[in-house]
């Protein structure tokens, strides 16, 4: 549906002739009905669609760069050799940065890698540092920045379609509960996990940026202590009625149009 948006998009403004698309046979045939107001409306909902995914986009790539500059100023580059050795990660994939917040959280939608602070470092015991780090580790490996990041495009820009805005909700939880049994899964004490949680929490919270990423104490800690200590507790992930019955709504009116 977003191709057919973009091609659509093409044609209108630029003359750019493409052999099928949908929303131009629809607008073609209520144009036929005498139907102006359903014309105007495709347009409007593909112009403000594209409009807002670019505005999102752009947002994304300002902010990106702002902070890699940012954190290459803040770069403690002895201790990011160190910890990389010690952990088995590349360079790149891990950064060590001059911090008095304690902060852990995977960044960077194309290259992500783990962001940790010198005050988390004194913060936190070696067995807990090393929970974090396997916990972030995971987000690293399923490259979950660049998950949040499209699904944030699509509940931001489809709007309409408030379905999109629950699943993103329900996706930043279930990865959070999925790096924290993978973190599990690879250190010796549960302890270890939850009591860097709860210094972390603390400490308070990390600096807030607009930026995707994913985050080691700022997703639904109450839920994530439970899974902590019963791992087999099943997560609700009930559909909302009102949302599923007007993101059907949205959905079958588009799909009509298409």
């Amino acid at each position: 549906m977003m191709l057919q948006m973009a091609f659509f998009s093409l044609h209108m403004l630029f003359g750019i002739r493409i052999s099928f698309n949908m929303f131009k046979l629809c607008i073609e045939l209520f144009h036929s009905l005498r139907s102006p107001l359903v014309f105007y409306l495709i347009h409007a909902i593909v112009l403000y669609t594209l409009a807002a995914c670019l505005w999102v986009i752009s947002r994304q790539l300002f902010v990106s760069v702002r902070s890699t500059r940012r954190l290459n100023r803040q770069l403690d580059t002895a201790r990011t050799q160190f910890y990389s050795r010690k952990y088995l990660l590349q360079e790149h994939e891990l950064m060590i940065i001059h911090n008095v917040v304690p902060i852990a959280l995977t960044l960077g939608i194309i290259r992500p890698r783990i962001i940790l602070s010198t005050a988390l470092l004194e913060l936190l015991e070696e067995d807990e540092l090393q929970a974090v780090l396997e916990h972030e580790r995971f987000h690293l490996k399923h490259r979950d920045p660049l998950a949040i990041f499209l699904l944030s495009m699509l509940a931001i820009s489809m709007w309409y379609i408030p379905l999109y805005r629950w699943v993103l909700d329900k996706y930043k939880i279930i990865i959070e509960i999925m790096a924290d049994q993978f973190a599990l899964s690879r250190i010796h004490h549960v302890t270890d996990l939850g009591g860097a949680l709860i210094k972390m929490l603390k400490q308070g919270q990390a600096p807030h940026t607009s930026v995707s990423y994913a985050s080691f104490a700022e997703t639904s800690i109450n839920v994530r202590i439970l899974h902590i200590l019963e791992p087999q507790t099943k997560l609700s992930l009930r559909m909302p009625f009102l949302r599923t019955v007007i993101s059907i709504l949205a959905l079958l009116i588009l799909v009509t149009f298409t």
